[in-house]
């Protein structure tokens, strides 16, 4: 049984929906095309980042923007264990950005096998300091720390931080 419920399906509520959840994530708005920006605007997630979240450790790892895009990875460790991993991919979409991502059993038996296409979180702002696409926000809090809240659906809707160091 996995603990990580599907993200997407919260993605087209407006966060007002989510009653006492924080409004750190934000939701694309109908009709409203997404902002223009570039890859080469988020190279500070260049770097691998270590922290807590989801109840266990967690690490996200971003190449340098390369062929017009960024790759990277996360692992979800939970008691010294894989629970999950991500295989990433920001994206140009038109003159706007994505994250994309597919996920992976321990046993890189794939999630979204079924559809065969990713889950894709389109960009609904830019700002100095923080990204933000669909349901997922990436803050910078300094040159070694960033916070990436995801928000999640199940009973009780909410969003949940990861809280990242750089380490190298």
């Amino acid at each position: 049984m996995h603990f990580w419920i599907p993200i997407l399906a919260l993605a087209a509520l407006p966060a007002s929906s989510l009653g006492g959840v924080p409004d750190e994530t934000r939701s694309a708005a109908p009709g409203v095309a997404p902002p223009a920006a570039s890859i080469e605007s988020l190279a500070w997630l260049e770097g691998s980042w270590h922290g807590p979240g989801l109840g266990g450790d967690a690490t996200e790892v971003y190449a340098a923007p390369e062929a017009g895009q960024i790759t990277g990875h996360f692992t979800q460790t939970q008691k010294g264990k894989v629970a999950f991993y991500e295989l990433i991919q920001i994206v140009p979409v038109g003159r706007s950005l994505a994250y994309r991502l597919r996920h992976f059993n321990a046993d890189l038996t794939g999630w979204e096998d079924r559809t065969g296409k990713p889950e894709s979180f389109p960009l609904v702002a830019m700002e100095k300091d923080a990204v933000h696409f669909d349901g997922l926000t990436m803050r910078r809090l300094g040159p070694n720390r960033i916070d990436v809240w995801v928000r999640i659906d199940g009973k009780a809707p909410r969003e949940v931080l990861f809280s990242y160091t750089r380490t190298r």
